[in-house]
């Protein structure tokens, strides 16, 4: 796909193909060995933050409001760190934060933090009982604390689930603003990459070619009538977290190579588990995340970005904006946003190529800062609606992760005056020293907690995502 320069898989070159070792020993194997790394350092952290609590807790900066403008705020998804910055930002302007996320991620970082009111715990997706007992808990929370707003900074299977609980909401406890999509049909179609697309082709916006193919066989008629000869294609899973997510091989246009091509797919390719026959542009990746209300921007911003994102910086690019705004409009969209998109190297023009109903992770660019929280104002409530979206500003500081940047350092990814630079120049995403302990939890509780699930179910991981407080 993109021709930029990739974050690097922080485990290339620290390990091999699981079907050498045995695929479930292989992955707790990995998996131990980055629990005992972290639990060594374990030590180390704990006495930089301590030192960092007790220099800093006189000095934590709050940029409260007037009483008038103060919310009561229930947040789900925290357990990303896009989560933790949204909650913050209200908090240190003084609303009351209360937080709430799935059985699975009770030990998120951000419960720990001191900005936050209380930490609730609702059932996962995947109990017995499905969605419902998830949108019932995250309901209760919502109306035993009395809050004012709803903003969910969703996981990737809640958005749905999201939408509904803003609608019953609306009937229960209209006082209460939800920054979410008002139809679940709506949220479907933006979570779902062919229909995201086709709606796009219906707006009459760039998006590349791309077709649905749930066999081999509707592949090899495609290239019978001659797609492949002259053109660039790959095939896009549809599932996320496949196998294939970062696959972009050109399908052969050549019979043998096509033919040995195919082959590998055979067993994966149905009805099942779909693919997209799908262009391939040569150019740099963006990623735009917004804030909207009713079709209008309230915040906005593009970084660039790669497929395993695990930094950012912020870049102007009015093109991408005018896409976004045009979509947004045409669809009335109300809550937190972001699309992929491609710049084609030979015309420069912008193609974007995926949708995801929830906020991007580089939110965190905004570093907490005073204008997110009126952007988020503006979203939820009409009267501090704002006429043209607050964006940070292209010389904001590089975020990034300490540990993954230790990690690439460790696995000679990068050198030790890139390690330094980046360290010097940069903002660590989570650290914050007038509210240090989540960056000790997210490393020494949060990681290792989802590390030993792995050591106990083989379950296959790639990467210790730092960003997300999860394995990927």
């Amino acid at each position: 796909m993109a021709e930029t320069k990739e974050i690097p898989d922080i485990n290339k070159g620290s390990c091999q193909s699981p079907s050498k070792f045995g695929s479930k020993q292989w992955y707790r194997a990995r998996a131990a060995i980055y629990i005992f790394l972290l639990m060594a350092a374990a030590p180390f952290c704990f006495i930089l933050t301590t030192f960092g609590w007790l220099f800093a807790r006189k000095a934590k900066d709050h940029q409260c409001l007037e009483a008038s403008l103060r919310r009561t705020v229930l947040i789900s998804g925290v357990a990303h760190t896009k989560g933790l910055h949204i909650a913050k930002t209200l908090a240190k302007a003084g609303h009351c934060v209360i937080l709430a996320d799935a059985e699975d991620f009770w030990c998120s970082a951000a419960r720990w933090s001191c900005f936050i009111s209380k930490f609730y715990t609702v059932p996962n997706l995947n109990s017995q009982d499905g969605d419902e007992a998830y949108i019932n808990g995250m309901i209760n929370i919502a109306e035993t604390e009395k809050i004012d707003w709803y903003i969910p900074v969703s996981h990737t299977k809640t958005a749905l689930p999201d939408t509904i609980i803003k609608q019953r909401l609306a009937k229960s406890s209209p006082h209460i603003k939800c920054l979410v999509f008002d139809d679940p049909k709506l949220t479907a179609i933006l979570d779902d990459k062919l229909l995201f697309l086709e709606e796009c082709r219906k707006l009459n916006l760039c998006v590349p070619y791309f077709k649905q193919v749930d066999s081999v066989a509707e592949v090899c008629e495609m290239a019978k009538k001659g797609l492949f000869l002259n053109s660039y294609y790959f095939l896009k899973p549809l599932l996320p977290y496949s196998v294939d997510r970062l696959n972009f091989t050109r399908i052969p246009s050549k019979t043998e190579e096509f033919e040995k091509y195919i082959a590998s797919y055979a067993s994966k390719l149905n009805s099942d588990n779909p693919y997209l026959v799908h262009q391939f542009i040569k150019g740099k990746e963006f990623a735009a995340n917004a804030i909207v209300v009713n079709g209008h921007l309230q915040a906005f911003h593009v970084c660039p970005c790669s497929p395993m994102q695990i930094d950012y910086d912020v870049v102007k690019h009015p093109e991408i904006k005018k896409w976004v705004e045009e979509f947004c409009k045409a669809k009335k969209i109300t809550g937190c946003i972001c699309f992929d998109f491609l710049e084609d190297d030979d015309s420069g023009e912008v193609y974007c190529i995926e949708c995801n109903p929830r906020l991007h992770s580089s939110v965190v660019s905004y570093h907490m800062s005073s204008n997110l929280e009126r952007a988020i104002r503006g979203a939820m409530e009409v009267q501090f609606q704002l006429p043209a979206a607050l964006e940070p500003p292209p010389s904001s500081t590089h975020a990034y992760w300490l540990y993954n940047e230790i990690a690439k350092l460790g696995l000679f990814q990068q050198g030790l005056g890139e390690f330094i630079h980046t360290l010097w120049s940069g903002k660590e995403a989570v650290f914050d020293a007038s509210d240090p302990w989540p960056f000790f939890v997210l490393n020494h509780l949060q990681m290792p907690v989802m590390l030993l699930r792995v050591l106990v179910s083989g379950k296959r991981w790639n990467i210790p995502n730092y960003c997300l407080g999860q394995l990927r």
